[in-house]
């Protein structure tokens, strides 16, 4: 007998809770060994058959200025489980972001557990109005922002994926 609706609904959500811990729990273990604090509760993650992208933000983020992000600023924990090739191996590591005051574009730098910079993608920067263009009704009056957040994570078939993260004053979307 095949299985109802509500029995299929259920096995997702258990199969859901199962990957949530295991994966909120890989992330703990790799921001102790990055030496960094990690907002566990609000974890992403994106699977898409032979890749895994998993990340949280780091403790910290919401107070960062410009002159933080011009030095370069850890925002992110990422964990990467993949079994393709593609330009970020398997492996977890922090995410820092690095560019100028207004600036359009940046580096988002990949740091592997030593500090040393292991892959550099380019960043980039939108304004509230701008991702509202690209994403209409996503993207709310942006008011007063408690936090930045990670807002979502993108994966396509070729192992390509980004991430993007909204907030901070002024308002700014980065993009990597």
């Amino acid at each position: 007998m095949p299985k109802r609706t509500s029995d299929l609904s259920a096995d997702f959500e258990q199969t859901t809770a199962d990957v949530s811990e295991t994966t909120k729990r890989e992330l703990q273990t790799a921001a102790k060994a990055h030496g960094v604090r990690i907002r566990a509760n609000q974890m992403a993650y994106a699977n898409l058959e032979k890749l895994t992208i998993a990340h949280a933000p780091i403790v910290g983020i919401e107070k960062y200025k410009d002159a933080d992000f011009e030095r370069g600023s850890p925002i992110q924990l990422l964990l990467v489980k993949t079994t393709m090739r593609g330009d970020i191996p398997s492996g977890s590591y922090v995410v820092k972001v690095q560019h100028r005051p207004r600036a359009t574009s940046g580096k988002a730098l990949f740091t592997d557990r030593t500090g040393t910079v292991v892959v550099q993608r380019k960043l980039i920067i939108r304004t509230w109005e701008q991702s509202a263009v690209l994403f209409p009704s996503v993207f709310t009056d942006p008011g007063p922002q408690l936090i930045p957040v990670i807002t979502s994570t993108h994966v396509w078939h070729n192992n390509k994926w980004a991430v993007d993260c909204a907030g901070w004053i002024p308002y700014r979307v980065l993009y990597y």
